[in-house]
C-alpha cells in the first residue's frame, strides 16, 4: 500500500533524529500506516524500535516502553518472521530491558544472517560487546556499519559513541563533526562533543557544548545531565545542585520521564557515591541499562566501589 508505505518512511526520517520528540512522531506515523494496512510486519517492528529508543534512554518508564516494544516485536515476527527488522526488535528488549544477553545475541546474529546490511543489528551487537567488555569488537562492529551504510546518521553517532567507550576520542570527534555537518543543530552529536572535551580533560569547553545542547532543548528542565556533571568537574558545585533541584522538578512535573541515571551521573561527578548508587539502583528497579551507560569513560570510577558488583549481579541474574 502507497499510503502506508510512504508513512512508514517518514517515521523511519523522524527516528534517525535522535531526539524523543521526533521518536515520538516516528511513532505516530508507524501507527498510522499499521492502521492503513494491518498486515505490515515492518511497521510494527519499527515501532517496536521506536518504543525500546524511548525506554533505553529514559524518556518513557522502561517497564511500560519495552512492554509495549516486546508486544509489537512479537506481531511482526507473527506476521512475517523473514525480516530482519523483527529479531533485531526482539534483540532490542532481550538486550535493554530482559537482560537476557544469549538471547539478545542469538536474535541479532539472526537478523544479519536475514540481512547482513541490517546496520540496526550491528549497532545492537556492538551494544551487546561493550557489555561483554569486548570494546574494540564493538568498534570493528560499527565500522563494517559504516562501510555497509556510510550516510546514515544513526550509524554515525553508533559508531562515535563505540569510539568513546573505547577512549578513542579523536576518532569519536571525527564522527561528531560529521554529523554537524549534516545537521549543525543536532542535540546528540552536539552532547558528545561536550564529552570528548571533558574525557580529554578540557571541561571548559565542554560545559560551553552542554550548554549549547541544553538551549538547544528549548526546556529549562532538561538537557542538564551533562550540564550538571561539567559545573562538578569545574569545582562549580552549586551550579551542579542547581541542575539536580531541576531534574528532581522534571520528575515531579513529568512523572513518565526517568531521570534516575541523570542524577546518578551528577551526584558522582560530585563524588557522592552513596546518592550514586541509590540512583543506580533505581535504574535497576525500573528496567533501564544502567551496567551499559556505566561503560561509558566518565562512570569508570564506579566499578572500584563494592556496591557495583552487586549492582551487576542484578543484571545478570537472568543468564
Amino acid at each position: 500500500n502507497v499510503a502506508a508505505y510512504t508513512l512508514y518512511l517518514k517515521g523511519l526520517h523522524y527516528s534517525n533524529k535522535l531526539t524523543p520528540q521526533d521518536t515520538h512522531k516516528a511513532i505516530g506515523l508507524f501507527e498510522q500506516a499499521i492502521a492503513i494496512e494491518p498486515g505490515y510486519a515492518l511497521a510494527y517492528a519499527m515501532l517496536a524500535g521506536a518504543y525500546s529508543q524511548l525506554g533505553a534512554r529514559g524518556q518513557m518508564l522502561p517497564n511500560k516502553a519495552f512492554e509495549l516494544a516486546d508486544k509489537y516485536a512479537d506481531k511482526a515476527l507473527e506476521l512475517d518472521n523473514t525480516i530482519a527488522e523483527g529479531y533485531i526488535a526482539k534483540g532490542s528488549v532481550y538486550l535493554f530491558s530482559k537482560w537476557k544477553w544469549k538471547e539478545a545475541h542469538e536474535a541479532l546474529q539472526k537478523a544479519v544472517k536475514l540481512n547482513p546490511g541490517a546496520v540496526d543489528a550491528h549497532q545492537l551487537l556492538a551494544h551487546y560487546h561493550i557489555l561483554m567488555g569486548e570494546k574494540e569488537e564493538a568498534v570493528k562492529i560499527m565500522e563494517e556499519a559504516e562501510r555497509l551504510d556510510p550516510l546514515s546518521p544513526l550509524v554515525s553517532f553508533a559508531l562515535g559513541q563505540m569510539y568513546m567507550f573505547a577512549m578513542r576520542y579523536d576518532d569519536a570527534e571525527i564522527q561528531a563533526d560529521k554529523l554537524l555537518v549534516i545537521d549543525p543543530k543536532m542535540r546528540a552529536a552536539i552532547e558528545m562533543k561536550g564529552w570528548i572535551s571533558g574525557m580529554k580533560g578540557d571541561w571548559e569547553t565542554a560545559l560551553k557544548f552542554f550548554e549549547e545542547q541544553h538551549q538547544l532543548t528549548n526546556h529549562p528542565l532538561k538537557g542538564l545531565m551533562g550540564l550538571g556533571f561539567a559545573h562538578a568537574k569545574l569545582g562549580n558545585k552549586e551550579k551542579a545542585i542547581e541542575c539536580i533541584r531541576k531534574l528532581e522538578q522534571r520528575q515531579r512535573e513529568e512523572p513518565e520521564s526517568v531521570i534516575d541515571a541523570d542524577m546518578a551521573a551528577v551526584w558522582y561527578s560530585i563524588g557522592d557515591l552513596d546518592k550514586t548508587f541509590y540512583y543506580l539502583n533505581q535504574c535497576i528497579d525500573k528496567r533501564m541499562p544502567v551496567t551499559y551507560l556505566l561503560e561509558y569513560p566518565a562512570y569508570l570510577g564506579v566499578k572500584d566501589d563494592p556496591r557495583y558488583a552487586e549492582l551487576k549481579k542484578k543484571t545478570d541474574a537472568q543468564n
